[in-house]
């Protein structure tokens, strides 16, 4: 599960600028979230869970402090949107 909350928000971050590549993907997301019963307040324990994953998984000399908190401002703007989307 690590590596797979990694990769997401990796392929999010790759496509930062160009959101609509992503509309499939967040689509299936939603609807896999919906069906298991994800909610708006699980994502802060995501959020908990994916710096140290990203640390995990690409090593800290390169997922330093700055780096961190950047992928975690990607993550909230991902999390925003897959919450809005949800709630419909």
């Amino acid at each position: 599960q690590p590596r797979r909350l990694a990769g997401t928000i990796l392929a999010y971050a790759k496509n930062i600028d160009h959101l609509e590549n992503l509309g499939a993907a967040v689509t299936k997301m939603v609807r896999r979230h919906v069906e298991t019963g994800v909610k708006a307040e699980h994502y802060p324990y995501v959020a908990e869970a994916l710096l140290p994953a990203i640390r995990d998984v690409v090593g800290a000399e390169v997922a330093t402090d700055d780096v961190l908190a950047a992928w975690g401002e990607a993550y909230w703007m991902l999390a925003d949107i897959l919450i809005a989307a949800e709630a419909e």
